[in-house]
């Protein structure tokens, strides 16, 4: 389902009569936290997936990602004689539509971009209340929503060509319309809105 969107969003805009066409792989680590309130992160700091770029006339492109993390968080809350903990963890797909202008420079080109990003997150949790003094655990109901997200995107980098491979690096700018991720029985934590990310594309160009 996902993957067929963005196969029919990357063909539609093949229609648009690109100059050149460029295939490869971006990847990179979050610069920032991911998770806000009585919990620990436990996410994977790295991302990576496929990248698709089409040329444009004038200097424009778009790109097209789709970008894979790995998310985890563990919280803990403590009372005279019982703990509660859960833990989650899940899957992140990211696939960024991106607009971009880069300079005519021949061999550096600096760019900057923007465009929308839609999310999907799917996952697992697990809830446990253990007594303190007789250390025995029940299942623990928990209320974790693992929710579809729209981003707006926003970056900048260069890209170097050194013939038809193109090296790219960048930071990018993530603000997502809701937390993602979210509990609100008992424990009380989501997912950031903000998002900064450092990212290295490499493609070739193959057309």
């Amino acid at each position: 389902m996902r993957l067929s969107f963005v196969s029919a969003l990357a063909a539609s805009v093949c229609a648009c009569y690109s100059q050149s066409l460029s295939l490869g792989v971006a990847g990179g680590g979050r610069l920032t936290d991911d998770i806000a309130g009585n919990a620990t992160s436990e996410s994977k700091r790295y991302l990576v997936g496929p990248e698709v770029e089409l040329g444009l006339p004038f200097g424009l492109a778009v790109e097209v990602d789709g970008i894979y993390r790995r998310e985890g968080f563990s919280s803990t809350l403590l009372a005279p004689d019982v703990s509660n903990n859960v833990n989650g963890r899940a899957n992140s797909w990211e696939f960024p539509i991106l607009l971009k202008y880069k300079t005519a420079f021949p061999v550096v080109k600096p760019f900057v971009e923007a465009g929308y990003a839609p999310r999907f997150i799917s996952g697992t949790e697990t809830g446990a209340s253990c007594g303190n003094i007789n250390p025995l655990c029940q299942p623990l109901a928990t209320n974790t929503s693992w929710s579809t997200s729209h981003g707006l995107v926003l970056g900048g980098g260069v890209q170097v060509g050194l013939g038809p491979l193109h090296i790219s690096p960048e930071v990018r700018y993530t603000r997502w319309n809701n937390s993602a991720i979210g509990v609100t029985q008992i424990f009380s934590f989501h997912s950031t809105q903000n998002q900064l990310d450092a990212l290295v594309g490499i493609t070739w160009k193959v057309r």
